[in-house]
């Protein structure tokens, strides 16, 4: 599945200049929260972890990321939100659900080039603050891979985010070369009429796996 197949005549909110509290979130140490149970993914849902525990190398700067929403039918905004490290959060509300999942998102640039091989692990803060009537989760597809032709992914991974903050966890090998010029990262939201509200990430090229 493809990332955007096409680009449309859509205005972007860009957050570019986020408040300093939410710009710091990457730098907070993420505390360990009960298990719920309501779980939906424990395929990738984990234990939360600070970014210090994190083996690898980041593929952009956490302080510095520039989110943009992208798509008609949404509202995007910063809010309060307890639970998740730092205490804000970018919400993003789906009011109409559109043709494809990629037709409402929310993307960020990286500024470190993917080789063929890197295995690449994005780790983040998710939540639903509400979902479409007669489910029980949100939906949401966690995504890298390249913004231009042929639209190839190096990740696209479906997420069922409850009301309740989780750290998940999602990861995938580069077939190809993915240069930051021509590639991006973050999450398909238009799946379904929802309000999905987003944390810390990070995105990572983990260490080469060492023969034993």
């Amino acid at each position: 599945m493809s990332i955007m197949p096409r680009e449309r005549n859509m205005k972007n909110l860009m957050i570019a200049s986020m408040p300093k509290a939410l710009a710091l979130l990457a730098m907070v140490a993420a505390p360990t929260f009960a298990g719920s149970s309501a779980t939906a993914d424990p395929a990738v849902e984990i234990t939360p972890v600070s970014p210090y525990q994190i083996a690898g190398d980041l593929l952009h700067t956490p302080s510095n990321i520039k989110w943009e929403p992208y798509g008609k039918n949404k509202r995007a905004k910063v809010v309060e939100s307890e639970g998740v490290p730092g205490g804000q959060a970018i919400q993003i509300e789906v009011k109409r659900k559109p043709r494809d999942p990629w037709d409402i998102r929310m993307k960020a640039e990286f500024n470190r080039d993917i080789s063929s091989g890197d295995n690449i692990e994005l780790y983040f803060w998710l939540r639903a603050e509400s979902i479409q009537k007669g489910k029980e989760t949100g939906k949401v597809e966690a995504v890298i891979g390249r913004n231009v032709k042929p639209h190839d992914t190096v990740i696209v991974h479906e997420i069922l985010p409850t009301s309740e903050w989780k750290m998940y966890k999602v990861s995938g090998t580069a077939g190809t070369e993915f240069p930051s010029s021509e590639s991006d990262m973050g999450f398909n939201i238009g799946l379904m009429k929802q309000t999905i509200e987003f944390g810390p990430f990070y995105a990572i090229k983990a260490p080469a796996e060492t023969p034993e």
